[in-house]
């Protein structure tokens, strides 16, 4: 019996041309990392790049496995709909003129498209994308340029930009990383990052995925479970992301924007499930590539963060040794403690003066070749290393020079690495050019890492072997101050109303009329000194900014007075909307800021930290996603020096207030924003200042 040959993969190229670079390039890539048969559909060339032409998709000899679409718009949705139609498993959308463009037209070409594919089993790549390539099966109807050397591997690579497809494809060929499955999503309009991200964790080859997203869409629920598969499946994901979540214009304008902007509320999201953050393409690659040859390396110790041990650096070169034990210990990267065995051997082959801790640094070992490596063998199997990284100072040698030593140095690290099953890391110091016997060397010692620049290879090994507690990262740098102070928060007597029946805490006040400054005395006369006047204003988000505030009236005559200087500020800046000012007792004790707020991509959250003035440079605050979890708001206020006996208290009112605005009786607000939350050791906590906005934002 004559066993039955699988035909081709089949691609058909609507609208290709002679002349056009997407069809030069997507002939080019399906030639050359794969044997597919090409079929370039025109209706005006009888052939093109020399392959004969049908005049229209339905003419092709059998159903395409690709078809890919680079046409005008205009027509594009009716040629994807006859795509459909033939149950073509994957449709590639070149075209631009969608949603991307902004229009009503592009918006509406695009539902018609969704609409189009949604439920039919074909899925569409783009629009406004540059394909895929799977190089394992061997089809690439990709039009953006491929590296030629680059090969078949276990990192997967999905991209919302097309052209950063391309750089991350040859930042993994530089780092000695093989490609498995590269998806450019462009628009996403059916087949969205999310989508490609659970392609490739049904791909039992993909062991790394390299990510450059600017959205993940607007299901964060969805978004969750992928990341908590891919954990779950031992797949690294590597996130370069630009961009992120619109909180609004208003809430720019107040402090929480510094302490919860949108990257601070997708890491939030990564942190939690292992996702490698990382902020240029360099470290996207470099991360990528050591995360997939660690997959490889069942000595790497299990998921990256797990505990226990640490890295090994060894070099001939104390300089070099010293530098990079520097970088590592500065990124985080806990160097190992070698155990009695791994520091007699290398006390027994070290000369006077040579440091035998770690790093290691054996500068002119008077001793045999052979003992030497001896010792490095009981660096490499202590259980206290996790992986060895050789800090290379000089250039590679070159296959005929007369540079033994150096080879012999490298081959020696990476034979080690092999006998012991201990992951091995060779990084230079700097971007020396490869030469013929490094690129030798790294396709002779796959078991071994080669890359380029120590720094980025510092940083990645931090974010993939975070120490046993990461420290603590600064909060975000301080705002820019704002010309533009107003928004749709309403005045301070509507917010104390609001939580007044809420049964908040708040310290006694009274509100003057601006015409009626002259009976201030009276007014406050039932309030205890010292007294704060601000001023009461429509949309006044800071109060400061304007000269609002006068702390520490200490007499009926300073509060007076206080009171005319703030009217008179709020005149000469011209504030609009002025109703007067509102006279508070001082409140005493510790200052906390509370902000409660809604995120359309994150949802609810809540911000504690310290308060008072400068809230954006205080490195204390943390984020806790809403509703809370048990002991959430407990554990932020225990970072805090909040009295002891008032945690329970405050944590209480905090926990109180997030479920108001979560679905109670503040969940018309976007934000509500506390600053200072006062917390007395014998009263308990009192909210000195409030800002609100309403849920639509700012106009």
């Amino acid at each position: 019996m004559t066993a039955q040959r699988t035909p081709r993969p089949g691609v058909a190229i609507v609208g290709a041309r002679d002349g056009s670079l997407w069809t030069y390039l997507l002939f080019h890539n399906l030639r050359t990392f794969g044997d597919a048969e090409i079929w370039p559909v025109s209706r005006t060339r009888p052939e093109v790049r020399g392959v004969p032409t049908v005049a229209d998709l339905g003419l092709v000899p059998r159903t395409p496995d690709v078809a890919v679409l680079i046409v005008n718009s205009a027509v594009a949705n009716s040629v994807v709909a006859q795509a459909v139609e033939m149950k073509i498993p994957h449709i590639v959308l070149i075209s631009d003129g969608y949603a991307e463009r902004g229009t009503d037209e592009g918006i509406r070409l695009q539902r018609e498209l969704v609409g189009i594919v949604e439920g039919s089993g074909s899925r569409l790549y783009g629009p406004n994308g540059v394909g895929f390539a799977d190089f394992r099966a061997g089809i690439a109807p990709l039009g953006a340029p491929i590296p030629a050397d680059l090969r078949v591997g276990g990192v997967s690579v999905v991209s919302q930009s097309g052209s950063l497809t391309c750089t991350i494809m040859g930042g993994l060929v530089e780092d000695g990383a093989g490609v498995d499955l590269c998806v450019s999503i462009g628009n996403g309009a059916a087949f969205d990052p999310v989508d490609a991200m659970e392609t490739m964790l049904d791909r039992p080859t993909t062991t790394v995925i390299a990510a450059y997203l600017e959205s993940f869409g607007g299901d964060r629920a969805r978004l969750e479970r992928t990341l908590t598969r891919a954990r779950a499946q031992g797949v690294t994901i590597v996130l370069a992301k630009s961009g992120g979540s619109a909180i609004g214009a208003a809430i720019a304008r107040s402090h929480t924007a510094a302490l919860a902007g949108p990257d601070r509320l997708v890491d939030e999201v990564l942190t939690a499930h292992g996702v490698i953050r990382v902020r240029s393409m360099e470290e996207l690659t470099r991360a990528a590539a050591i995360a997939d040859y660690l997959s490889r390396r069942p000595a790497a110790g299990g998921e990256a963060g797990a505990g226990g041990g640490g890295v090994a650096v060894i070099e001939t070169s104390g300089g070099a040794a010293a530098l990079t034990a520097d970088l590592l210990t500065h990124e985080g990267v806990g160097l190992a403690t070698f155990g009695d065995a791994a520091t007699s051997a290398l006390r027994a082959v070290a000369p006077d003066g040579a440091y035998v801790s770690n790093p290691i640094d054996l500068t002119a070992s008077p001793k045999p070749y052979e003992e030497v490596t001896a010792a490095f063998h009981a660096v490499y199997t202590d259980p206290a290393v996790r992986a060895v990284v050789i800090p290379y100072a000089l250039t590679f040698p070159t296959a005929d020079d007369e540079r033994d030593v150096h080879r012999r140095s490298l081959d020696r690290y990476a034979d080690l690495g092999a006998a012991s099953g201990c992951p091995t890391i060779v990084s230079t110091l700097s971007d020396f050019a490869w030469t013929d016997w490094a690129v030798a060397f790294r396709e002779r010692h796959p078991e071994t890492l080669l890359v380029r620049g120590i720094a980025t290879t510092a940083r990645m090994l931090a974010r993939l072997y975070p120490p046993a507690e990461a420290p603590q990262a600064p909060a975000a740098g301080a705002a820019d101050v704002l010309a533009d102070v107003l928004g749709d928060a309403p005045d301070g007597r509507t917010a104390r109303d609001l939580l007044d029946a809420l049964d908040v805490p708040m310290p006694k006040a009274a509100f003057v009329a601006a015409q009626d400054v002259d009976g201030v005395a009276g007014a406050v006369a039932g309030l205890a000194y010292p007294q704060v006047v601000k001023i009461v204003a429509d949309g006044l988000l800071h109060k400061v900014k304007v000269g609002g505030v006068v702390l520490g009236c200490a007499t009926a005559e300073q509060t007076e007075a206080a009171a005319r200087r703030v009217l008179a500020s709020a005149a000469a800046a011209g504030l609009p909307g002025v109703h007067g000012v509102l006279v508070e007792e001082t409140g005493t004790g510790v200052e906390l800021f509370v902000s409660l707020n809604r995120d359309p991509w994150y949802g609810p959250y809540l911000i504690v930290g310290s308060g008072g003035g400068d809230v954006e440079s205080k490195t204390d605050s943390s984020l806790i996603a809403l509703p809370t979890v048990d002991g959430a708001v407990g554990r932020a206020l225990d970072r805090l020096p909040v009295p002891d006996g008032q945690r329970a208290a405050t944590a209480a009112l905090i926990e109180r207030l997030a479920a108001e605005f979560v679905g109670g009786r503040l969940a018309a607000w976007s934000m509500l924003e506390l600053n200072p939350v006062m917390v007395d050791a014998a009263a308990g906590p009192q909210i000195l200042d409030i800002v609100l906005l309403p849920a639509a934002g700012p106009a």
